[in-house]
């Protein structure tokens, strides 16, 4: 399963039509992690092919009708998914670590830093896509694509990107945090 990791869009969802304008179709699922869920349906109203979606509620969402964290399947692969604000503390991601370990996931996909990030830790595969609009790493604007097989097929596999060229003509250089 092919999904789409969005985060800290903040009210801007140019830059998430933009790269739905290209991977749209090519992906199963897209994940919104939070400060902008509501630009998923801003940008679905653009024209832009839209995959199913599913969003957790940020520190700085209004709607309180959206989770502050979900369970999202992928095959038989359980993936905890926040924003991040109430589990990151100081410089660690043991808290993250322990939460996804906690609902038995193998993955936790998180947002709220801006700043590009993955890595295994202690088992559990942590994915943070940074920002679509308000980068705060010498990266631009970053989105992930994580590649989740049946776990008896292998890993997970993750690819980061930077959004580089114009919204209506998007390139994606990718990028190694």
């Amino acid at each position: 399963m092919r999904i789409l990791l969005v985060s800290d869009t903040h009210g801007d969802p140019r830059g998430l039509a933009a790269v739905l304008s290209k991977l749209g179709r090519s992906v199963q699922m897209l994940v919104h992690l939070g400060d902008g869920a509501s630009d998923v349906e801003a940008a679905a109203s653009s024209g832009v092919p839209m995959p199913p979606w599913y969003a957790v509620r940020g520190n700085v969402d209004g709607d309180w009708s959206v989770p502050a964290s979900r369970i999202l399947w992928a095959y038989d692969r359980k993936i905890l998914a926040v924003h991040g604000h109430t589990q990151l503390g100081g410089n660690s991601y043991r808290p993250l670590v322990q939460a996804a370990k906690h609902e038995g996931a193998d993955a936790c996909f998180f947002g709220h830093t801006h700043v590009p990030f993955w890595d295994l830790v202690s088992g559990v595969l942590l994915v943070n896509p940074g920002s679509l609009s308000r980068p705060r790493s010498r990266y631009g604007p970053s989105f992930a694509v994580v590649e989740a097989p049946p776990s008896s097929m292998g890993a997970y596999d993750v690819k980061m990107f930077e959004l580089a060229g114009s919204l209506s003509r998007p390139r994606f250089l990718a990028i190694r945090p």
